[in-house]
C-alpha cells in the first residue's frame, strides 16, 4: 500500500478500537413522581420489568384478558402460555397497566424493578457514530485507491468495520426496544379454598395474632 493510505489506515484503527472514557455519574435519586413503575427519569435510559401473581375462578382465561388490558394501554402479547403471559407495555404506560391488572382478578405478589442502562446505552450510540464516520472515511479511500492491493486492502477493512457497526446496531436497537417497552409476566392461579382443618389453623392463627396486635 502506497504511504498516502498508511497514515488514514492506522488513524481509523486507532479510532475503531477506542472507548469513550467519560461516564455519567449514576443518580441514585427517584423521579419528582416517586419512582412509581413507567415513570420519566430524566436524561436517564431505564429498563422497566414487572411480575405479577394473580388468582382468579377461570385461570385459563387469564391470559387472554390480560393480552386485551395490555392492547388497550398500547401494548401487545409477546408469548402467551395456558395459564399465563408476557406481555410488553410502553414505558410511560406501564404504571397505568398495573393499576388495572386488579380488574383481572387478585393479585397475590407483585416485583417491580427498574434498571438504569443509561452508561450501556450512551456508550454504545458514542461507538456507532464512531464507526459511522470510519466507515465514510475507508469509503472515501476506497474512491481513491489507484492499485488492485490498496483496492482490496480497503475492501477488507471496510467489511470489518460493517460487520462491527452491524453487530452494535442490533444492541443498540434491542437495547432501546427494552426502554421503550416494558416487560411484565402475569401468571394465573385458581384461589386455594382451606378443607376443614385449614379452617382451623387459619382460625387459630389469627386468634394467636389477636394475641400480640391489635388492629
Amino acid at each position: 500500500m502506497r504511504p498516502l493510505l498508511l497514515v488514514p489506515f492506522l488513524a481509523l484503527l486507532a479510532c475503531s478500537t477506542s472507548r469513550p472514557h467519560a461516564r455519567a455519574e449514576v443518580s441514585d435519586g427517584l423521579s419528582e413522581r416517586g419512582g412509581a413503575p413507567g415513570a420519566a427519569f430524566e436524561g436517564r435510559s431505564i429498563i422497566h420489568r414487572a411480575s405479577l401473581q394473580v388468582e382468579c375462578d377461570e385461570p385459563e382465561k387469564g391470559p387472554t384478558r390480560a393480552a386485551v388490558l395490555a392492547k388497550s394501554h398500547g401494548g401487545y402479547a409477546q408469548q402467551v402460555m395456558t395459564e399465563s403471559i408476557w406481555v410488553r407495555i410502553p414505558a410511560e404506560r406501564l404504571e397505568g397497566f398495573l393499576a388495572a391488572v386488579p380488574a383481572l382478578g387478585t393479585v397475590e405478589s407483585k416485583s417491580v424493578s427498574a434498571e438504569d442502562v443509561t452508561d450501556t446505552h450512551r456508550d454504545l450510540k458514542v461507538r456507532l457514530d464512531n464507526l459511522t464516520r470510519i466507515r465514510e472515511r475507508y469509503l472515501e479511500l476506497l474512491q481513491r485507491a489507484v492499485t488492485v492491493e490498496d483496492t482490496l486492502k480497503v475492501e477488507k477493512e471496510l467489511e470489518r468495520i460493517t460487520l462491527e457497526y452491524e453487530t452494535l446496531k442490533a444492541r443498540m436497537e434491542g437495547l432501546e426496544g427494552s426502554i421503550a417497552l416494558s416487560t411484565v409476566y402475569l401468571d394465573f392461579k385458581r384461589p386455594v379454598s382451606p378443607g376443614p382443618l385449614g379452617w382451623v389453623f387459619y382460625g387459630l392463627g389469627k386468634g394467636i395474632k389477636w394475641l400480640f396486635v391489635w388492629d
